[in-house]
This record gives C-alpha cells, sequence and structure tokens, in this order.
C-alpha cells in the first residue's frame, strides 16, 4: 500500500461537509488518511461511511480528536489538555481525552495517534527570537546568549513538566499496548514544548519496548534548525530507531506546512528514513489549493522513485 496519507489538517477547519472532505482526499490520489483534532462528532459520523466507500484507510490519529464534547466551540486543538500539567487532576483529564482517541484509533484500524505532549509553563518570548530572525540577526552574539538564556532557564524549572509529562504517558502506554496502538510523541514547533531532544532520551529509556516512538514534524524541526536550537538534522540522527511517523510539509524560513516541493527544506536528507516501513503524512496548512496538494504528493512520489532506482543502482540490482 502508498503509504503517503493526507492530514486532513487541509480542509477541517470550519467543515461541515464529512463525506465532501474524504472525497476530497481520494480525488488528491491518496489511498489513506490522518484524521486530526480540528473534527468534531457530527463530521466523524458523516466521514465514516464515506471512507468506507472509498476505500481510505486511516493510518493515524492526531490527539484530541474528536473535538472533545465538554469544548462545544472549541476549534480543536493538540494542546487542549496538557498531558504535562503539574496539577493531577488536569494531568487525568489529558489522560481521559487522550485514551478516548486511542480508543478510537484501533477501531479504525490506525496504526498511530499523534501526541502533543505539553510544555515547560515560561516566558519564551518568541516574538523577540522571530525579530532577530527576520531581522537577519538570529547568528549574532546577542541572540545566540539570548537563547542560551532561555535554554538554561528552561533547563532550571522542566522537571515539574517532564515528570507530570512521565506520570501521563505511563498510564497511555499501558492503553496503547491493550488497544495495539503506537504513541507517536511529535517534535514541536516552540522550544519551550515538550519533548525537547533530550527529553526523548528519558521518555525511550523509561518505556523501553513499550509502544511508543519518535514522530518527526518536519517543518517544526527545520524552524528549529533554522534558529540555531537545533543542528541540522539533529532529532532524525538521534531518534531514527525510534521513528513511528513523519509529517510532511515544506517551509520557507519559519513559515511551514507549505505542500512538499513549495518550499526550501532539503528532502532529499530524509533518504534513509522514507525507505522505512512508517506512514508518511502530508500535513498542510487550511485551505492549501487543490493544485498544490496533488503536486506536493507527486513531488514526494517522485523522490521515492528517485531513492529507490538510486539503490537499485548501488547495489546492481536491475529494474
Amino acid at each position: 500500500m502508498d503509504m503517503i496519507s493526507l492530514s486532513t489538517s487541509f480542509g477541517s477547519s470550519g467543515c461541515r461537509d464529512g463525506a465532501a472532505l474524504v472525497q476530497s482526499v481520494a480525488d488528491a490520489g491518496f489511498s489513506s488518511i490522518e484524521l486530526e483534532y480540528r473534527i468534531e462528532s457530527p463530521l466523524f459520523h458523516q466521514m465514516v461511511p464515506e471512507m468506507e466507500r472509498t476505500g481510505l484507510k486511516v493510518v493515524s490519529v492526531h490527539n484530541y480528536f474528536p473535538i472533545p464534547s465538554i469544548m462545544p466551540h472549541s476549534k480543536g486543538g493538540g494542546d487542549l489538555f496538557l498531558l504535562s500539567h503539574p496539577d493531577k487532576e488536569e494531568r487525568l483529564e489529558a489522560i481521559k481525552w487522550s485514551a478516548r482517541t486511542i480508543e478510537h484509533a484501533n477501531n479504525l484500524e490506525a496504526a498511530a495517534v499523534v501526541l502533543h505532549c505539553g510544555r515547560v509553563e515560561m516566558a519564551p518570548e518568541m516574538k523577540r527570537l522571530r525579530h532577530y530572525f527576520d531581522t537577519g540577526r538570529i547568528d549574532s552574539e546577542e541572540a545566540r546568549a539570548f537563547i542560551d538564556q532561555k535554554l538554561q532557564e528552561r533547563e532550571r524549572v522542566k522537571s515539574i513538566y517532564v515528570d507530570s509529562l512521565l506520570f501521563s504517558i505511563d498510564r497511555l502506554i499501558r492503553i496503547a499496548e491493550k488497544q495495539n496502538i503506537i504513541l507517536g510523541l511529535e517534535n514541536r514547533y516552540h522550544y519551550h514544548e515538550l519533548p525537547g531532544p533530550d527529553e526523548y532520551e528519558i521518555l525511550f529509556t523509561e518505556f523501553s519496548g513499550g509502544p511508543i516512538g519518535y514522530w518527526h514534524d518536519m517543518g517544526h524541526a527545520h524552524a528549529n534548525e533554522k534558529l540555531g536550537i537545533l543542528a541540522d538534522g539533529e532529532l532524525l540522527k538521534r531518534y531514527s530507531d525510534h521513528l513511528a511517523g513523519i509529517h510532511l510539509h515544506d517551509a520557507v524560513g519559519l513559515d511551514d506546512h507549505r505542500a512538499p516541493g513549495k518550499g526550501e527544506i532539503d528532502f532529499a536528507a530524509l533518504r534513509p528514513f522514507l525507505e522505512k516501513d512508517i506512514p508518511l503524512v502530508m500535513e498542510l496548512r487550511s485551505a492549501t489549493p487543490d493544485s498544490e496538494i496533488t503536486e506536493g504528493l507527486r513531488f514526494i512520489r517522485d523522490l521515492m522513485e528517485s531513492f529507490q532506482k538510486q539503490t537499485s543502482k548501488d547495489t546492481g540490482k536491475i529494474e
């Protein structure tokens, strides 16, 4: 089966016709789909028979799905409840609704649930950080000193939030095992969010052997690399053995969730990882034009085909 899927992120915001949303995914040439957190229960129920009719397979579900009923006017979000919240009752609420997502994923025969894991509560001063980047001063001595200061602050205060996240994941791991679901922990856009590079090490050590993996978001990683917070390719290099899935999208500077091929990301660097048997999900911004969606899919398929040809050439195998 073609492992390239499309997240409903491109069209779910404000959508009132679930059948049309599913049909648009099929019409774009995809055979599989990721359901994400902007979908309300009534919309989901409209989608189910259309997914059965078109044969679209659900490969992953992005927490919290569908939008929790206790938040009827919410636009949805991966951070509606924080798995890292220091208050136990708040964490239990996050666990309860995450468990509901896991159960839906199992019912849909999906492979994975993508999780946002919360954050370290601090003043991240992202506007100042973006200003350094936008004015071409991100590599200046002043900017580097500021980033070092903020990362040190994060390190000083993070322990209570990391411990709270461990509490939550410990409970979700047990549920995921019973439901035959992998928990994909997504790398986040903002540096104060969890997990950071070192927290992944803690989580994978603590829950070694459990249904947990690294879910790589290309645009988020690119933004942090452009800001000098991460070294180029750092997360994939460190956690390739734990890779559970990839959100494919392009970026220009810090502006991400563009269709693949419409930005500056070097997709060729993904070659070792695109050959893995994992979900590859195009996660595009709302209202991405249909033409860009189909061009993005063609871009990724052409790239994978070129990788396969190069591999055959390198091994002397005749196509």
